[in-house]
């Protein structure tokens, strides 16, 4: 009895500690995830990602990894607010060069390929700007499903525009360009 008692608490204690929360094994891991979507659905968790910013952070996280865990939950979640929808369409443009057939069969109900494809990063200088679209067109190279061929060329256009606008945004000649002209005071007499 007392060897039972004692295997119980050594998987309990090695559950637990594998279970923690580190850099390897975020909060919210893909198959608990799943499970808490297939309970609880997927307007609740979408609701969660909004009010629990360390899990959303680590739902996105994981999501823009690309691993195909993480992608089935992007296709079960369904977006609760303009920011969870944001957020989703940055981590799934995050994951594109890692997986682009599994991110395109992910676009166009719930998720627009024109947000996902055209670089919506918040913050990206313009080495950032040319590397990614550079991986993404790369990526997207890659597929050749027929199946897929309208998103890929779509895909491909957003990415191409979307690049040109970014560059020319951060582009410092643009900026001087349209630079507004300080408004003149009038002096006192």
């Amino acid at each position: 009895m007392r060897r039972k008692i004692a295997a119980a608490a050594l998987i309990s204690l090695t559950a637990a500690i594998g279970c923690k929360e580190n850099q390897w094994v975020p909060r919210g891991r893909a198959q608990i995830l799943l499970s808490e979507i297939k309970l609880r659905g997927p307007e609740t968790v979408s609701r969660r990602i909004d009010t629990d910013e360390d899990f959303g952070r680590s739902v996105m996280d994981g999501i823009a990894t690309g691993d195909s865990v993480w992608l089935d939950v992007a296709a079960m979640l369904t977006p609760a607010s303009a920011s969870t929808e944001a957020s989703l369409a940055i981590a799934l443009a995050s994951a594109l060069p890692r997986a682009p057939r599994r991110v395109l069969t992910l676009l166009g109900n719930k998720y627009s390929t024109e947000e996902v494809c055209g670089i919506p990063f918040l913050k990206a200088d313009s080495s950032a700007v040319i590397t990614y679209h550079d991986e993404a067109a790369q990526a997207l190279g890659s597929v050749s499903a027929p199946s897929l061929a309208t998103k890929v060329a779509v895909c491909r256009t957003a990415l191409d525009s979307s690049q040109s606008r970014r560059l020319e945004r951060i582009n410092p000649a643009y900026v001087i360009k349209n630079k507004p002209t300080p408004v003149r005071r009038r002096s006192r007499r």
